[in-house]
């Protein structure tokens, strides 16, 4: 699984920090303040991926189990079954294809049920983190960009050009965090 890559932008733009000239001290804070919130963003992303990760692992393992494919061929062709929040009003025709089901992998339905739900409640606090973290990656890069502004007002272009290249990584770290979607099931597919 792919990380995000800035810590080491953070600690590179730190130590850049200081050799900004006093001539535009707004610049120097502003880059302070982005590197700053860059920091809390690389605590936030730790932590994320490595439940990112054991998630997908565990949506992995739970598919792999044998009917699992005609188990989601079930849910899909009844979707009242995918929402575990509703009382699921289990009819006769849902029943009949549920028990055939079981039968046929002789496995529990209910507990099969159980467990995609309880699968989906953990993608569904999975991407509200995700979200979250997005967020952040956008306020960095408007600091940063705050930051690149000022740099050119003042006639710095090379300043200013190093400054956005932070953007241009975070902008490709917040497609990198936004490509893990989940699916029709509200799963995190593995790749």
């Amino acid at each position: 699984m792919k990380k995000l890559f800035l810590v080491a932008l953070a600690a590179f733009f730190l130590a850049g920090c200081a050799s900004i000239p006093r001539q535009r001290p707004e610049a120097e804070v502003k880059l302070v303040e982005a590197n700053s919130a860059l920091d809390s963003v690389n605590e936030m992303s730790a932590p994320f991926y490595a439940q990112l990760g054991k998630v997908i692992e565990e949506v992995k393992q739970f598919c792999g189990r044998p009917g699992w494919t005609e188990f989601e061929q079930v849910l899909l062709e009844y979707p009242t079954l995918k929402d575990a929040d509703n009382q699921i009003d289990i009819t006769p025709e849902i029943e009949a294809n549920l028990s055939g089901w079981a039968l046929r992998w002789n496995a529990s339905w209910e507990e099969t049920l159980t467990g995609y739900h309880d699968l989906v409640d953990k993608c569904i606090i999975v991407e509200a983190r995700k979200l979250a973290l997005r967020e952040r990656i956008l306020a960095v890069q408007a600091k940063y960009l705050a930051a690149v502004m000022l740099e050119l007002s003042a006639g710095r272009e090379q300043q200013g050009k190093e400054i956005y290249s932070v953007v241009e990584v975070l902008d490709k770290s917040g497609a990198e965090l936004l490509s893990y979607e989940v699916d029709d099931l509200g799963l995190y597919r593995f790749r």
